[in-house]
C-alpha cells in the first residue's frame, strides 16, 4: 500500500484520501440514522424517563446551528453531522453495544473501544485534508485502510438486511442541482408504483431561462455495485436526454425547454430478470422545472 501510495503526487494523494473520507462520513451518518430514528425519533432532542439526553446538548445544538446557517447544504440534521460527531456518538457506549456492534463487527471485533480507537485515527488528517494542510504517507495509509474496512463491514451488514426484504434493489438516496439544493429520498412525493418525483413550478428561485445550465447528480444506495444497475435519463419535451446514462446529467437550458413543466427523468434498472416497477424499472426518478421564455 506504501509503495502505490509513493508513486502518486500530493495532489493524487489528497483527492483520494478526500474521497475516502467522504464515503466515510456519508456511510456513518447513514448507519446513526438507519439505528437511531425508528427507536427514538428525533434523536438529537430524545430524553429518557429519567431526562437524560441521547445525544449531548452541545452537539446537537451545534448540529442545528449548522443546518439553520446553511439549510440547502443540509437538508436533515444528521447531514450537519461532522466525522468526529458521528465517532462520538457511534462510541457512546450504550448506543454503541445496542445500535452500533453488529454493523461494525466485521471492522471492530473488539468492540467499541477498538472502534473509537481506529476512528478518532482518522480526525486529525481529516481536518489536515480539510484545510489545505499536507498529510503524510502514513496517515494517507490509514485512511485508505481503515475507511475501506469500515465501509466493507457496513457494506456486508446492509446487504445481510437487504435479504429480509421483499425487493433488494438499489434506490436513489439523495439528488443535488446546480441551485445548491440538496433533497434526500424523504423529502420526495411518491410516483408511479414506488418512484419520488419534486416540482418546482411555483418556487421562481428555481425557474429557468435560456442559456441557464442545469446540472444534477443523483446518490444510490452504495451498498450496491454501480455495475449491477444502469441509470438512464429522459423527458417527453427533450428527447435527447435519452441517450443520456449515468448518475449525474448537465442539461445546457435553451428555447426549445421552455414550457410550464419541463420534465426530467431518471429510471434506474437492475440487471436483474425481474424489476420492481411496472415500468420495468426499479426506481424512477421525476423532477419539473419552469423555464420561462427569453428575456
Amino acid at each position: 500500500m506504501s509503495l502505490a501510495l509513493q508513486k502518486v503526487t500530493d495532489a493524487e494523494l489528497r483527492s483520494i484520501c478526500k474521497e475516502r473520507i467522504e464515503a466515510l462520513e456519508h456511510w456513518l451518518r447513514r448507519l446513526i440514522d438507519d439505528q437511531l430514528a425508528p427507536t427514538y425519533g428525533d434523536y438529537f432532542t430524545y430524553t429518557d424517563a429519567n431526562g437524560s439526553r441521547l445525544i449531548k446538548k452541545n452537539l446537537s445544538d451545534q448540529v442545528r446551528n449548522r443546518r439553520t446557517n446553511e439549510p440547502t447544504r443540509y437538508p436533515r440534521e444528521i447531514d450537519a453531522v461532522l466525522l468526529k460527531d458521528a465517532v462520538d456518538i457511534i462510541c457512546k457506549e450504550e448506543l454503541f453495544s445496542k445500535h452500533f456492534k453488529k454493523p461494525l463487527s466485521e471492522a471492530f471485533p473488539n468492540g467499541r473501544e477498538e472502534a473509537k480507537t481506529f476512528l478518532c485515527r482518522l480526525l486529525v488528517p481529516r481536518n489536515y485534508l480539510a484545510h489545505a494542510n499536507a498529510i503524510s504517507i502514513r496517515q494517507a495509509e490509514q485512511i485508505v485502510c481503515y475507511v475501506n474496512d469500515v465501509i466493507e463491514s457496513l457494506k456486508n451488514y446492509y446487504r445481510e438486511c437487504g435479504m429480509h426484504q421483499d425487493y433488494n434493489v438499489p434506490l436513489i438516496l439523495k439528488v443535488t442541482d446546480s441551485f445548491g439544493q440538496v433533497f434526500t429520498r424523504s423529502q420526495f412525493r411518491p410516483c408511479h408504483d414506488g418512484g419520488i418525483m419534486k416540482t418546482f413550478l411555483d418556487q421562481s428561485q428555481y425557474f429557468l431561462h435560456p442559456y441557464d445550465t442545469l446540472v444534477l447528480e443523483l446518490e444510490v444506495d452504495p451498498s450496491f455495485n454501480p455495475d449491477t444497475y444502469t441509470l438512464t435519463w429522459g423527458s417527453a419535451k427533450d428527447h435527447g436526454l435519452s441517450s443520456r446514462t449515468g448518475p449525474r446529467i448537465v442539461i445546457p437550458i435553451t428555447n426549445k425547454h421552455v414550457c410550464q413543466q419541463f420534465d426530467i427523468q431518471c429510471r434506474l434498472t437492475t440487471k436483474n430478470d425481474w424489476h420492481r416497477m411496472n415500468n420495468e424499472a426499479d426506481d424512477f426518478l421525476m423532477l419539473h422545472y419552469k423555464v420561462l421564455p427569453p428575456k
